[in-house]
């Protein structure tokens, strides 16, 4: 479809069509300031990304890490690091080869476009003063010609007056006439540069038309030519920037759990040799004075003397708890287990150790061990020997053991 034939208008000094023209190519123009904006933005993002990707690439740390893995991330931060570069240098080619040629587009288009108006509103300003002054002429002649009609008529009716009125009469209704006939003329000339004017005006907005339709095409054409170079650049961004990970995901193919282990083991090992153990070493030899013997071997040597042997605790004892306030501990009843002290009550046979007395838990103690016996705050426990200032031995309830003794307070009979 042509400009040329959809924007005329019945009105002769209808301007309608020519400002529908004039508002098509001025949104055209705010459009093209829009896709100006836009790729400065788009530059400008691109920019920010390449910077943001190559300080990251540049402050990673990770030096410490070796073998496959260390080829692996240096990969990765080598081509985040390239993967700025390409956006650095899209954001180039959105500038300079892009921007730059849309705003010279813009003005070039603005150049043709102003000539172009200039040239139709000349053509319109033209035409409108041919037409008033056509609106002047057309109303003066007929102004005359009624005059004229009138005065020919008085003279028709006042012939019987004397002849001098007479005449007078007749050269009044000549000279009328003649103006009508002056004004006549006037009027058929105005006419004639009115349409003069409108030829000419017709002949410009055809020429508008068609350089306004030109215009416009050119226009869509090149913005759709822009916007897929815009496309371009970003679809290339991202083919290299699948390529450059192409290669980081061909580096950690060869990132190996096995050998990075074995790197690690083969430079940094210390040996496989563990330290012996320390052993006690008595200042009196292997066999010191029964007197200054250590408690904890005494107290070794004569629980294996029993049926049951129980490992001597070298161990520190655990601290008590706070007693309770109010508690009724130590007003419970002394409940003595017989069995307990009864010859062969620890099992197994054999002499029974002799009962030295009893003792009432202040608190309640988990065995840490089966040489030990677990009781409860007010359990009475047999004291079987008292030989270690921290560990007794004792039953409760049929089983013998070791518990510590600051749990217990005696009882006093």
């Amino acid at each position: 479809m042509a400009f040329a034939d959809n924007f005329w208008e019945i009105d002769f000094t209808g301007t309608q069509g020519y400002e529908a023209l004039v508002k098509r190519l001025k949104d055209g123009k705010r459009m093209t300031v829009d896709f100006e904006e836009f790729l400065k933005q788009r530059a400008k993002a691109e920019e920010s990304y390449a910077k943001e990707l190559m300080k990251i690439s540049k402050n990673a740390q990770g030096t410490c890490e070796i073998g496959t893995l260390r080829a692996s991330w240096d990969a990765l931060k080598s081509e985040t690091e390239s993967c700025g570069r390409e956006h650095m240098a899209a954001s180039q080619r959105l500038m300079n080869e892009l921007e730059k040629v849309v705003r010279d587009f813009r003005e070039k288009q603005r150049e043709v476009r102003k000539r172009t108006e200039d040239t139709v509103k000349k053509s319109q300003a033209f035409k409108r003063t041919a037409y008033n002054h056509e609106l002047k002429c057309r109303t003066e002649y007929g102004a005359k010609c009624k005059a004229a009609d009138k005065a020919e008529e008085s003279v028709e009716k006042n012939s019987q007056l004397p002849a001098k009125k007479v005449e007078d009469l007749r050269v009044k209704a000549k000279r009328a006439r003649q103006m009508a006939e002056q004004a006549d003329s006037a009027y058929q000339e105005s006419i004639i540069n009115l349409d003069e004017a409108r030829v000419l005006w017709e002949r410009e907005m055809e020429n508008c038309c068609r350089t306004f339709q030109e215009l416009e095409e050119e226009r869509i054409a090149f913005m759709r030519n822009a916007m897929w170079k815009v496309t371009n650049v970003g679809s290339s961004v991202s083919v290299q920037e699948d390529e450059l990970f192409e290669h980081v995901r061909a580096v950690l193919e060869h990132c190996d759990v096995s050998q990075d282990i074995e790197q690690f083991v083969s430079q940094k090992r210390t040996g496989n040799t563990r330290p012996v153990p320390i052993e006690y070493e008595n200042f009196y030899g292997n066999n010191p004075p029964e007197s200054i013997r250590p408690s904890y071997q005494k107290e070794k040597e004569r629980l294996q003397q029993h049926s049951h042997s129980h490992p001597v605790r070298n161990d520190p004892l655990p601290t008590p708890p706070e007693s309770k306030p109010g508690s009724d501990a130590a007003y419970g009843t002394i409940g003595v287990d017989v069995a307990a002290t009864s010859p062969g009550a620890a099992g197994g046979g054999g002499s029974a150790a002799v009962p030295l007395g009893h003792v009432r838990a202040m608190y309640d103690y988990g065995a840490q061990g089966t040489e030990e016996i677990s009781f409860k705050e007010g359990d009475v426990i047999v004291v079987l020997e008292k030989e270690d200032d921290n560990w007794w031995l004792g039953t409760l309830r049929g089983r013998q053991g070791m518990f510590p003794c600051s749990y217990v307070e005696d009882i006093h009979a």
